[in-house]
């Protein structure tokens, strides 16, 4: 019981960053309520198997993304679809019309860009480091920096569309 207890304490604690992953990768509502649903079951299973090599927030990252990216690549192959008209404003906590219509822009832009420059720019907006996104990716550090800039140039393209 003692086991199942830390998995949830987990779970609710990683709840929001894994909430933010499945809005990065998946606009359309319903998909992103199954994307963190599936992100969550796969947590569930994998925290058992934590050893500890980083830190349980990269881990947790990790897991969260291998998931997302296993559904984008699902979905892209389901059907060609496009949809970036569902808004994340229930993930803004501000009345500020201004700053809600700009993170609506950059999620859409977000959501835009190739999923390795997505992968990238996500986790610097929820804080990792470049070492921390390295390991979550599996890449180098000199990967992401260059993930990292060419992710910003066509960030800021689509943003001024």
């Amino acid at each position: 019981m003692e086991k199942r207890d830390h998995i949830h304490e987990v779970l609710q604690q990683y709840a929001p960053l894994m909430a933010r992953i499945a809005a990065t990768h998946e606009a359309d509502q319903a998909l992103r309520e199954d994307l963190l649903q599936d992100i969550s079951l796969a947590v569930w299973h994998a925290v058992e198997n934590f050893r500890g090599d980083a830190s349980m927030k990269t881990f947790i990252a990790r897991v969260a993304y291998n998931r997302a990216v296993d559904h984008v690549l699902k979905e892209t192959r389901r059907q060609d679809r496009h949809n970036l008209s569902d808004p994340l404003l229930d993930l803004v906590s501000t009345d500020s019309h201004q700053y809600r219509d700009n993170t609506y822009d950059l999620m859409t832009a977000m959501r835009r860009l190739p999923l390795k420059f997505r992968q990238v720019i996500s986790l610097q907006l929820e804080g990792f480091n470049q070492a921390e996104i390295a390991h979550t990716l599996g890449l180098n550090e000199a990967n992401v920096a260059k993930r990292a800039s060419r992710a910003r140039v066509q960030l800021q393209k689509l943003m001024e569309q």
